[in-house]
């Protein structure tokens, strides 16, 4: 596995300047490798108030989920069950934040994904994991225990135990290492379970597709450089219930963008990918972008990576228990390695005061008269 890079700030300047020689980084590699020329690199940051903490949603850690047993449950057309424990958690999740929350949401929203993205931002459990397009937010929260002003036991542990760190995501190549796994890896995509369903399409035709078609399917290969190779599920669900029953049809006749579907099988429809070998290279997260259907998510800048529904089992499961290591990780897959940065804070008091006399306050990242009370009331800091 080639090791994630790692910098070291101890001044607000300096984690500035960490982030110009991440960019130059990624910049250097993407022209090495395909000859991609980005001045400015589309990034997302996701921060963290201990280093230690894995790149992992809230629905998976610390849990294996299993697949129903196809002699009792029901099954799809191929005979293979799509349904887990997982599954199962997402949807009853779902079901009672729409029943007790619809009259709190501003928007309307429509798919599953949405409600999941609402529920991420205010701590639920999903395959979500939330990262903001903004460097200084994600900075204010890798600090957020000496930028909040209530005290209490285990903000003070944090305050003086733990390193702080903000990660870094290359969003467009992490969708392009899913898109060419994908394309490249039709065979670990069978042996995964994932191409048993939707016997109607023909799997390896849609993966030959995807990798003589790059260009059309993913790319572009004019530009575009701000937008190409990020999906929004929730816009894709829309193509899928316009074409409604002629969907399959579309997709063979590549009338449907194949990638899109894919997508959707996999991530939103949540179809079961087992990882039964610990050296197989799984299939990752996809970056995604939703809509803002808060305040808080729009102060955020709120966007999202969306794990499968990985199905761990065999000598993967034995390997993550003994090792006490989650193959799940992003930060453990290295067919993404490359796709990754780290900052640590290695002096979070400096940094904090430096961002505090910047203008950054914890009412940015929650902005509900809760927050304004507490800052006006309190009015202390402990960097």
């Amino acid at each position: 596995m080639e090791e994630i890079k790692r910098y070291n700030v101890a001044t607000l300047a300096e984690f500035y300047q960490a982030l110009d020689c991440v960019n130059e980084n990624f910049r250097v590699e993407g022209e090495a490798e395909s000859g991609e020329n980005e001045e400015i690199a589309r990034l997302w940051f996701r921060g963290h108030s201990q280093n230690y903490y894995s790149l992992i949603p809230s629905l998976y850690r610390g849990k294996f989920y299993k697949k129903a047993n196809n002699n009792y449950a029901k099954t799809t057309r191929a005979g293979m069950s799509a349904y887990t424990q997982m599954n199962l958690k997402e949807d009853y999740r779902y079901q009672h934040i729409k029943a007790r929350a619809f009259h709190n949401v501003a928007s309307d929203p429509e798919y599953q994904s949405e409600w999941q993205e609402i529920y991420q931002h205010h701590f639920g459990h999903t395959r979500l994991m939330d990262w903001s397009e903004s460097a200084r937010t994600a900075l204010s929260f890798a600090l957020e225990p000496f930028i909040d002003t209530r005290n209490n036991k285990d903000l003070e542990y944090r305050r003086h135990h733990l390193t702080p760190c903000v990660w870094i995501l290359h969003p467009y190549r992490l969708n392009k290492k899913v898109y060419d796994y994908m394309a490249e890896k039709v065979g670990l995509l069978h042996k995964a379970g994932i191409a048993s369903y939707d016997k109607k399409i023909r799997w390896n035709d849609i993966c030959q597709a995807l990798k003589d078609n790059k260009e059309i399917f993913f790319d572009g290969k004019d530009g575009d450089i701000e937008i190409k190779g990020l999906i929004s599920l929730c816009a894709i669900e829309d193509y899928r219930k316009n074409l409604g029953s002629k969907l399959e049809d579309a997709v063979k006749a590549f009338e449907f963008n194949p990638f899109y579907y894919l997508a959707l099988r996999v991530y939103s429809d949540a179809l079961p990918f087992e990882i039964q070998d610990p050296k197989m290279e799984i299939l990752p997260p996809i970056a995604l972008l939703h809509p803002y259907h808060s305040s808080r998510i729009q102060a955020q800048r709120g966007a999202f990576t969306m794990f499968p529904n990985y199905v761990v089992k065999g000598k993967a499961e034995q390997m993550c228990i003994k090792r006490h290591k989650d193959i799940r990780n992003m930060d453990e897959q290295p067919y993404i390695s490359d796709c990754l940065k780290v900052i640590y804070i290695i002096n979070p008091n400096q940094v904090a005061k430096e961002l505090m006399l910047s203008g950054e306050r914890r009412s940015e990242l929650y902005p509900d008269i809760q927050t304004y009370a507490d800052i006006i009331e309190t009015q202390k800091y402990y960097f």
